[in-house]
């Protein structure tokens, strides 16, 4: 379908200031430095290409779009994700975007320059010199953070992290040389140092809800301690069983919540900046991630696109007030020409187009490893994503993060005295730290792990908290030996009142205590 984009007034009244200061929102995408704090104005004699809305590009890691939706797939989930929902309220959400590689390697270039990449091409500004940075950079201060490529040039991006790798002879090996861990002061620098006006072009790569998993929603952080994953990560399928796959789901959604919460940061310094109702705002992901027991996690297959490469993209046009949702089939390659067009700029050819040219009998071409490619067309990848939303739902109910998991109706319920079911034998890992488990501190125990003797994989088990039901979750074989692993909001800790209790779940929601 073609792009039904819905604006405050309509297409035929966007224009003049509005569409001045999408460009110039568009223009402060580009590059941020890796103190995150100031902007650098690039060359400040060249011209600036198109107009000087601002620009703000927010580029997320490995997040499915079926991750955000609700159960139909028709919307954003407003209780688990409600900073994006409310920014999709106002924007255009191309709900049908494919990605434009399984792998940051190749997929944050296609967004960069708007064609596909592949392993051979290191991702640097030497071998893609023309790209976002070095097309809308110059003549505008841009503010960039990104860890992983290089493709904002030293002269544009003086602290970009330029050189890190320079042995590294294919592109995988070069992003995996240059991961750093999340480091939430230096995401927060650069949040606080967005700059203001037209001619600002601002660039982020949130590297969330990206591995590892040790984030909750709030931003505190938890230990995995043995069960920081609970899968051979060496190989590209999955080697843990289906309750285990599920666990490790669960954590990414949690995750995934603390990037919608910085997200949401993000677009409250726009507006403190007075710069919403004229930016161009673009929300991303370079690729997903599938959770199917029986496919690989991270190569795209033409079994699993609607998990690996429908990442979501929404796009705030200057003016726009209204939200629009868009069947079109568009591509991570087509976000670079569509800033162009937005901004009325003229830039070299790319393999993407803007997104109003999108036509719907699109067959999109994916770049994987080992110089291959898949194809896919929007229904093909719709189709799967219907299976993905089937099976996270089953897994994990309608609530909100901290109610995921099977038997829902269970939580909050107080259990009372119930009969203890004989030769089971439960033990927490590191109980200590759950007695002193403290809501007020920034690291919390919120992973509840442990062993379980007498009781197969897959049983359900729930966990009360001072006296309520505050998780549910499946048994897990992992290293010979059943484990089990619930999440815990930390609002429930209490530093030396913290009675723990574990339930198996029999029929019709029946409890047994185990421990």
């Amino acid at each position: 379908m073609e792009r039904t984009v819905s604006r405050s007034g309509g297409i035929g009244r966007w224009g003049g200031l509005a569409l001045l200061s999408f460009l110039a929102l568009v223009a402060g995408l580009i590059a941020l430095p890796f103190g995150g704090s100031e902007g650098h104005a690039s060359e400040p004699g060249s011209p600036r290409l198109g107009a000087g809305n601002p620009v703000v590009l927010i580029l997320l890691d490995e997040l499915p779009t079926a991750s955000l939706m609700t159960a139909d797939g028709q919307r954003i989930k407003r209780n688990r994700f409600p900073r994006i929902a409310e920014f999709a309220d106002g924007a255009t959400w191309y709900r049908d975007n494919v990605a434009g590689g399984d792998f940051t390697g190749w997929a944050v270039p296609s967004i960069l320059t708007g064609s596909l990449s592949n392993r051979l091409k290191i991702p640097t500004a030497q071998v893609f010199p023309d790209n976002l940075f070095t097309l809308f950079g110059p003549g505008r201060t841009v503010h960039s953070l990104e860890t992983v490529t290089e493709l904002c040039p030293v002269a544009i991006c003086p602290d970009g992290h330029q050189g890190e790798a320079p042995d590294a002879k294919f592109a995988n090996e070069f992003v995996k040389a240059k991961f750093y861990r999340l480091d939430p002061a230096q995401i927060n620098g650069w949040i606080t140092g967005i700059p203001s006006g037209e001619n600002t072009l601002s660039f982020m790569h949130l590297e969330l809800p990206h591995l590892p998993l040790r984030y909750l929603p709030d931003g505190r952080v938890y230990p995995g301690r043995s069960l920081l994953m609970p899968n051979d990560l060496s190989v590209k399928h999955w080697t843990a069983g289906p309750a285990a796959i599920s666990f490790i789901q669960q954590r990414h959604l949690l995750q995934a919540g603390y990037a919608d919460l910085l997200v949401g940061r993000i677009l409250d310094k726009i507006r403190q900046n007075g710069d919403f109702e004229n930016a161009m705002i673009v929300l991303t992901a370079d690729h997903g991630i599938s959770y199917d027991p029986g496919d690989l996690r991270r190569d795209a297959t033409a079994t699993n696109p609607g998990a690996t490469v429908n990442p979501p993209l929404i796009i705030k046009y200057p003016g726009q007030t209204r939200g629009v949702v868009s069947t079109a089939s568009t591509q991570s390659i087509d976000i670079l020409p569509t800033i162009a067009d937005t901004l009325g700029a003229e830039i070299p050819p790319t393999e993407g187009r803007p997104v109003r040219q999108a036509r719907p009998d699109r067959v999109m071409t994916v770049s994987k490893d080992l110089m291959s490619q898949i194809t896919f067309t929007t229904e093909q990848m719709r189709e799967d994503r219907r299976q993905v939303l089937a099976t996270q739902y089953q897994r994990f109910g309608k609530l909100d993060l901290w109610r995921l998991g099977p038997r829902s109706k269970l939580f909050g319920r107080h259990p009372g005295r119930v009969p203890w079911q004989l030769g089971v034998k439960v033990k927490f890992e590191a109980p200590a730290a759950l007695r002193k488990a403290d809501h007020s501190r920034a690291r919390v125990p919120a992973l509840v792990g442990g062993w379980v003797k007498g009781m197969d994989p897959g049983k359900v088990i729930a966990l009360s908290w001072n006296g309520r039901i505050v998780a549910t979750t499946r048994t897990f074989l992992h290293l010979g030996k059943v484990r089990f692993g619930a999440m815990v909001p930390p609002s429930v800790m209490v530093r030396g009142k913290n009675r723990i209790k574990v339930f198996a779940v029999g029929p019709a929601n029946g409890l047994y205590r185990i421990r």
